[in-house]
């Protein structure tokens, strides 16, 4: 992956990355990304039919990718499910043969699980937002990491978000509009904060790169479907090109080794760059 100039990447033909959660959101338009610079891309999401309050599927998803670049693989799959873990892997292994980028976008972050409060949350909502947010893409990297070390490296970028944050007692990490979140979202993110930052130090002698972003409160499909449900006009969310852009930049950057083991501004970088 080289750099030509300023934002501007070399092409990725030849390249495999797979994206989780790329039905729609900030993962559907890293794909998009990926794919226009020639990229064979691995899409993959629980949504394979319309939901009238969750716009996006992976069909939709691969018809995009199919109008900038080479035709994806698509494979539904849910993430908190074992088996569904192991099917993706194998089916990109036969079908493919290679990883150079995984992007770890999947996550449980809408749902009654996310605000459940201590009293009230069960065994199975707190081991279902850990196993999406946390254990998958820890699994996923283990299961390509021999993959990557073999062909000379590759990048792993997760999607973070600053509810890993630790909050002072008189603060709340709270969206506009909604209830604050519970104790099992933020704790899955930090979780995977640090074990990023742990698989980084690993992972560079083998020319793997492991980097954490967060985004931001960014404006995605289901939450301006939900907002025009009931009447509510966002304008402090984030654009998803802006996130999208960070992500799809350190997939493909000359030198990413100055962010590897770290959490990452997403739109911060974009002001940085330049980004678009």
């Amino acid at each position: 992956m080289t750099e030509a100039s300023g934002q501007d990447v070399g092409s990725l033909a030849g390249r495999v990355a797979v994206v989780t959660g790329s039905s729609r959101g900030i993962g559907k338009q890293v794909a998009v990304r990926l794919a226009a610079r020639g990229a064979a891309l691995v899409v993959t999401a629980r949504t394979d039919s319309p939901r009238e309050s969750t716009p996006g599927t992976i069909a939709d998803t691969v018809e995009a990718i199919r109008a900038v670049g080479p035709e994806p693989l698509a494979v539904t799959a849910d993430l908190s499910r074992r088996e569904d873990v192991e099917r993706l892997v194998d089916e990109v292994s036969a079908r493919l043969g290679r990883v150079d980028i995984l992007v770890n976008n999947a996550g449980y972050t809408v749902g009654r699980a996310i605000y459940t409060h201590a009293p009230d949350l069960s065994w199975e909502q707190w081991e279902k937002v850990m196993a999406i947010n946390a254990t998958a893409p820890l699994m996923l990297t283990q299961r390509f990491w021999n993959m990557m070390r073999d062909q000379g490296g590759g990048r792993v970028v997760n999607v973070t978000s600053d509810a890993a944050s630790l909050q002072d007692l008189g603060s709340a990490i709270q969206a506009p509009g909604m209830d604050s979140i519970g104790a099992a979202y933020g704790a899955s993110k930090a979780a995977l904060d640090r074990m990023a930052n742990s698989l980084a130090i690993e992972a560079a002698p083998l020319g793997i790169a492991i980097i954490n972003v967060q985004p931001g409160f960014t404006l995605t499909e289901t939450m301006q479907r939900t907002n025009e449900i009931s009447g509510v006009s966002e304008t402090t969310a984030i654009p998803l090109h802006i996130p999208a852009a960070a992500i799809a930049w350190l997939c493909t950057c000359e030198d990413p080794w100055p962010y590897a083991g770290r959490v990452v501004d997403g739109p911060a970088l974009v002001a940085e760059l330049g980004l678009t």
